[in-house]
């Protein structure tokens, strides 16, 4: 054998000992290579079709746009339903906690007029009365106040006639039998009170 045939059988005989080339990640192989197809494959879309294709996808911007708008202006209202029944919930508690509170006070209240025509009972008073503003003021804080009535002109939304008096001074109130109060602008008892009445 000749020394060229030789050295191109060994050539050979490598080729078939060397395993193939691994492809590189990404890299297309010969075999897999897609044909693109013949340009006359493709369906041409006439200027009709594609304004029919703009308005329908127009039309669904538009739609989904009033959707979001509107999920979103439910979400403010549901926030602000929310935000007030809240708000509304702890006002009621506050209001509902002071007025079982009103029987104590009116027993206070009772307490220091009975010490106060007690002779000797100068210091009781004096310490219930203490007693009674530090209360007061710390009810204060939320809301909490006295219904004007004695001398005030009667006024049925404040005002709970129980008895009348003929006077020439009608519409006033004579005298007060229970005080009334109010947390913020809403009536938790109205005061019991006798009014004067066209003689």
């Amino acid at each position: 054998m000749k020394k060229k045939d030789k050295a191109a059988a060994n050539i050979e005989e490598q080729a078939a000992q060397t395993p193939p080339e691994q492809p590189l990640e990404g890299e297309v192989q010969p075999e897999e290579a897609v044909e693109a197809p013949a340009t006359g494959d493709i369906p041409e879309a006439s200027v009709e079709e594609w304004q029919a294709a703009l308005e329908l996808a127009v039309k669904q911007r538009d739609e989904l746009k009033d959707s979001l708008l509107r999920t979103q202006a439910d979400f403010q209202n549901f926030k602000r339903r929310n935000q007030t029944a809240r708000s509304d919930g702890y006002d009621d508690g506050v209001r509902e906690t002071i007025a079982a509170m009103l029987p104590a006070i009116d027993n206070l209240e009772r307490a220091v007029d009975a010490a106060e025509k007690t002779e000797g009972s100068e210091a009781l008073a004096e310490g219930v009365k203490m007693t009674l503003n530090t209360l007061f003021e710390s009810l204060k804080r939320f809301g909490f106040e006295e219904v004007p009535a004695l001398g005030e002109a009667f006024d049925p939304e404040l005002h709970n006639a129980v008895m009348r008096e003929a006077t020439d001074d009608p519409g006033k109130v004579l005298e007060v039998f229970q005080k009334g109060y109010r947390v913020k602008d809403r009536i938790i008892r109205y005061a019991m009170v006798k009014v004067s009445v066209e003689a």
